[in-house]
Parts: structure tokens; C-alpha cells; sequence
């Protein structure tokens, strides 16, 4: 097993270090790429196992920016957008770029999806204000969720839908930030593990086929015919005994997770998390969201009851 959040953090501390010795102004994303490559050689993975520019059949003719035992291992996406040097700079083509790689590596069935960004302070606000005024959630610290709904994307400025193009999919795609490190004054590197689209929505073929989700099959998916409704069921219940362990009236993602694999539900993790965060939850909003209103946020990467919502469908252990 590799130590992504490991990898990660010493990616960022390599980075600093380049900015640190004065070379930050010829920094691009092939510097990250081939560093990602010098720090997974430290973590035991080598170079054999890697591949640069990968063609994936699920991208349509498009590739990956780097994967380590691939098919089937780990895919990842690198950004580093710069300001232009102009001072104007197209903030929404370049979030919809952010967003892009959510999605492309969402698409391909892999045992590890990673969207790794560096990110200025400035151009971090703006991802962060563009994401709450048309209902995307975005994280802004580790453990917070990574939301976005294809209904909410497709209603996009043209800019930002354009910057996503053909990488749309159905759905709604999660994700978590796993590591948010420093990288000299002003630029950060987040660190995102993706989930595969979520079970019950169809993946589409480079030749406009539909092919089974990824995880719609294996150990964590979704029991056969399983609905929307039974789910929220099982979610509710859930979180119901992390309140009533904890004593707290909020609770976050991966705890209801935890209890519902001890309960041995078969739900898998990014069905669970697209179903709190766009489904269930009252502040998520667009066309295709099912609006129950159970939960409300409580802070980043918390959720809490709203009133009485859901007790009469939840339970305790």
C-alpha cells in the first residue's frame, strides 16, 4: 500500500524547497509531475511501475497525467494554474478546469483516484466563493468534502462549462482533501481522493456505450435493486448512533460511514457521501438533487440533524 498522503506532503515540501532556492518562476506542472515521480520512488514504488500520460479508455480518447500500476492501480491529475502575467487572469475558465479533473478521474475504475492542485491564496477565495454561489461544495480544509453534482455543472457559466467540456458526467462526484500543505508564501497543495461515480449511474463508453460503474461491483458495492430511498433509510439510521454514542449534535461523513460498514450495509463509500451531501442535505440545491432536508451543515465537513427530519425513519444500535 502507498502512503498518498505521505506522497503528497512530500511532494509539497520538494516544491517549497524549489521556491525556497529562488526557481518558483520556472515551476510548471511537469516540475510536480516528474517530483511525484522522485518522492514515489522514495516510497518504494519504481519507476517501472509508472506511466506518464496514460490513455484511458473511459476519457474518450484522453489521458492521465500520471498512473502507477495502471490499469486498475492509482490514477492521478495534476494542476498548477498561474496568474497571468497581464493581471487579468480567466478565473472561470480555470475553475472549470479544477473542477475537469474531478471528473476524469471519477470516470476510470482505479483502486486510488487523486486530483493533486497547487493553488494560490487568491485563486483558492475565488474556487471558494464561485463554489458556494452556484451550490458546488468545495473543500477548504482537510477531511472537507469535494461536491459536485452534473446538474449543478451543466448550469455553469459558459467559461467554466466550455473548461469542462466533454468531461462531464452523470451523477454526482465526490471527493475529500486528504492533505492541504504549504508550499512557500501564498500557494498551498491540496491533495483530493476521489470516489468513483456513484453506484445505480451508468458510465459513458468512448463509443457512447454504458458500461457498469466502478463500483458498482466487489466488497463495498450497493446490494442489487438497491434505491435512493432505502439508502437514506440506512444513512439516517446511522447517524442517528453516532449522535447518540458521541453526545454531539453534529457529525461528519466518515463516521457514518464507520457505522454503517459495522452494520455491514454494502453501501459504497461514495454513494454514502453523494447521498449526505447532495441528497440529504438542505443547503445542497440544483435540478436532479433530491431534496429530503434531513441534515443541514454544522462547519466544515459536519453535518447535523435539521429539527425533527429523519427520526421517524432513523434508529438506534
Amino acid at each position: 500500500m502507498i502512503d498518498w498522503p505521505g506522497v503528497w506532503a512530500a511532494v509539497a515540501a520538494r516544491v517549497a524547497a524549489h521556491r525556497a532556492a529562488g526557481r518558483g518562476h520556472l515551476l510548471t506542472e511537469d516540475t510536480v509531475r516528474l517530483e511525484t515521480v522522485l518522492v514515489l520512488e522514495q516510497f518504494g514504488v519504481a519507476p517501472g511501475r509508472l506511466a506518464a500520460e496514460v490513455p484511458a479508455p473511459e476519457l474518450a480518447g484522453g489521458k492521465l497525467d500520471l498512473a502507477v500500476d495502471f490499469p486498475g492501480g492509482a490514477v492521478v491529475e495534476l494542476k498548477y494554474p498561474q496568474d497571468s502575467r497581464t493581471g487579468i487572469s480567466p478565473d472561470t475558465m480555470t475553475f472549470g478546469e479544477l473542477l475537469r479533473d474531478f471528473l476524469r478521474v471519477a470516470a476510470v475504475p482505479a483502486g486510488d483516484r487523486w486530483v493533486v492542485q497547487l493553488l494560490n491564496d487568491r485563486l483558492v477565495r475565488y474556487v471558494a466563493s464561485a463554489g458556494v454561489r452556484h451550490g458546488l461544495g468545495w473543500a477548504e480544509s482537510v477531511g472537507d468534502t469535494v461536491t459536485l453534482p452534473a446538474a449543478v455543472l451543466s448550469a455553469l457559466p459558459a467559461t467554466a462549462a466550455r473548461a469542462i467540456g466533454t468531461a462531464a458526467v452523470p451523477g454526482t462526484v465526490t471527493a475529500t482533501c486528504a492533505v492541504l500543505a504549504p508550499v512557500g508564501d501564498g500557494l498551498s497543495l491540496y491533495a483530493f481522493r476521489v470516489d468513483g461515480l456513484p453506484v445505480g449511474e451508468p458510465v459513458a463508453g468512448p463509443e457512447g456505450s454504458v458500461a457498469p460503474p466502478p463500483d458498482a461491483v466487489g466488497a463495498d458495492a450497493a446490494p442489487r435493486g438497491a434505491t435512493r430511498d432505502g439508502a437514506r433509510v440506512k444513512i439516517l439510521a446511522a447517524a442517528h448512533a453516532v449522535v447518540a454514542r458521541s453526545g454531539q449534535a453534529a457529525f461528519t461523513m466518515p463516521e457514518v460511514i464507520a457505522e454503517m460498514r459495522r452494520r455491514g450495509t454494502g453501501y459504497a463509500d461514495s454513494t454514502i457521501r453523494t447521498m449526505i451531501a447532495a441528497h440529504l442535505c438542505a443547503d445542497a440545491t440544483g435540478e436532479g438533487v433530491a431534496g429530503y432536508a434531513d441534515f443541514t451543515r454544522a462547519g466544515r465537513g459536519q453535518y447535523r440533524f435539521t429539527g425533527t427530519h429523519g427520526r421517524d425513519v432513523g434508529g438506534r444500535s
